[in-house]
């Protein structure tokens, strides 16, 4: 066990290629947390499937959990008790990028045909404090690239939602929310956020493309600190993810940087930095088109 007496404010993503083995990506997401612990991170992030990623957007429903909010519930599935563990045993932070939820109203349903794209927030104690349902679902044709519906199996959520945490108040969002700027200004001018996370399965030509440049977009726009939590490489025949774990401070530079294959990049999250920022260009105050 990690004993972090006083939580730091080291944040960390972590980086892994997961498949359908919801076994071996969990484990593998165990140990990267206990490295990133060791290395004195209070927080971690976990991309967006990192306990299953299958070839159908169907396949989930074979882990897909219900999840509840406070202690950990006796019924609770091994996604929800892992990421538990994870945070009790090293006294940290886990936002856990992107769990199949089931729906709470489709619990007496026989057989289930949509979940919640959820990315879920256990604090050191134990407890989920937050789960934040993805609101932009990724239906798209790339010419040349992949061809998802996630709303084929997917409901969307609706709530904006930020969380107190060991490195400041987070912002919560999952992959294709990133090209939608309007969640991320909600989430720091309404929401008070300091730090946005994005956990995410970008996929290698959308990557490529814009992943770089939206993540410092949002960085910058919104003078947040930015923790992006990548998959990457071949998961299945269908899938190929960009990788390019990222970690980018409010006036856009990348403090850290997962480039391929598994691995954990960590940075300090520094509030004086960001008060700093918007006291020099306080741009957050001279907004005149924000949104209600």
């Amino acid at each position: 066990m990690t004993t972090n007496a006083t939580l730091s404010n080291k944040a960390a993503v972590i980086q892994l290629c997961s498949n359908g083995d919801l076994l071996a990506n969990l484990a593998t997401c165990e140990r990267l947390v206990s490295q990133a612990a060791a290395r004195g991170a209070s927080l971690v992030v976990l991309p967006e499937c990192f306990a299953f990623l299958g070839e159908r957007e169907q396949d989930k429903f074979e882990v897909a959990e219900f999840l509840v909010l406070g202690a950990l519930p006796d019924s609770a599935g091994p996604i929800l008790r892992s990421i538990t563990k994870m945070a009790t045993e090293h006294n940290l932070w886990v936002i856990a990028g992107g769990i199949p939820e089931l729906r709470p109203e489709d619990a007496e349903l026989p057989t289930k045909t949509t979940a919640y794209n959820t990315c879920a927030v256990v604090s050191p104690a134990g407890e989920l404090v937050s789960a934040y349902r993805k609101i932009h679902l990724f239906d798209v044709d790339i010419p040349g690239g992949a061809t998802l519906k996630e709303s084929a199996a997917t409901s969307a959520g609706s709530e904006v939602l930020a969380v107190d945490t060991s490195v400041g108040r987070v912002g919560l969002s999952i992959c294709y929310d990133l090209r939608f700027p309007e969640l991320y200004r909600k989430l720091t001018l309404d929401q008070g956020a300091e730090v946005l996370v994005v956990p995410a399965a970008f996929t290698a030509h959308t990557g490529a493309a814009h992943w770089h440049t939206l993540l410092r977009a949002r960085a910058i726009e919104n003078q947040c600190w930015v923790l992006a939590a990548a998959q990457t490489g071949r998961h299945n025949a269908k899938r190929h993810s960009y990788g390019h774990s990222l970690i980018i401070d409010p006036w856009g530079v990348i403090r850290g940087e997962v480039a391929e294959g598994d691995g954990i990049a960590i940075a300090e999250i520094d509030s004086a930095f960001t008060t700093q920022k918007r006291t020099q260009l306080p741009c957050l105050t001279h907004s005149v088109l924000r949104q209600s």
